[in-house]
């Protein structure tokens, strides 16, 4: 009997372990300085932030620089338009890679919500999965979280998951540099996403960075 009762300890700690989210990854924040110009009076994007990342500093040309007229923020991101020239302070939340994949399980919900994996989903997000049809291992980032370093995430990324009006911002270079792209929809399979700026190559298994927006 004893042996039964330590035998049931053991099951029940590795299904535990097997079904439980990890826990939520470490961020940091640091806040950038942006220039952004319109050339020749026209609109001009500088970075895919959101509204409450940027904040206005100060304008540097003669064009006057008033928001929702020559600059604001939108679902592409920063602009600015009509000759206005002005510098941006950018806040940008880093999550550093956390303790690895999440397995799935039923204990893990779809959409994120309430406390899973340290909660806060209620803004949106997106997940990521190692398999196509979101399938397999995988993580998940909150709206207004952005990773410059996916170390060997970046490699096994071969579908795309959002929720709750969020938009993810994939990079084919760390520090969220080189060719990118976005989505708002999900993609179940990265194969047939062609990268914009090098065509015919596909986002499976190229993401180095990430934004989720």
């Amino acid at each position: 009997m004893r042996i039964h009762a330590k035998l049931a300890v053991v099951i029940c700690f590795v299904l535990a372990t097997l079904i439980s989210p990890r826990p939520a990854a470490a961020q940091r924040s640091s806040v950038q300085s942006v220039t952004c110009e319109s050339n020749n009076g026209k609109r001009n994007y500088c970075g895919s932030y959101s509204r409450d990342q940027v904040t206005f500093q100060r304008q540097l040309s003669n064009s006057s620089c008033v928001e929702r007229q020559s600059w604001g923020v939108d679902r592409q991101g920063l602009w600015v338009d009509s000759g206005c020239r002005a510098l941006f302070s950018v806040r940008v939340v880093v999550v550093v890679p956390g303790p690895g994949w999440i397995h799935p399980g039923p204990g893990n919900p779809w959409p994120p919500r309430g406390d899973w994996n340290g909660g806060r989903w209620d803004r949106g997000g997106a997940c990521f999965y190692k398999d196509y049809n979101f399938g397999g291992d995988y993580f998940c980032m909150r709206r207004g979280e952005s990773r410059d370093s996916l170390a060997d995430y970046g490699g096994k990324i071969s579908s795309i998951r959002v929720f709750g009006g969020a938009r993810a911002v994939v990079f084919d270079d760390r520090n969220f540099r080189g060719a990118n792209d976005s989505t708002g929809r999900e993609v179940p399979d990265l194969r047939v996403w062609k990268v914009t700026s090098k065509y015919p190559h596909t986002w499976n298994n190229r993401i180095s960075s990430l934004q989720v927006l």
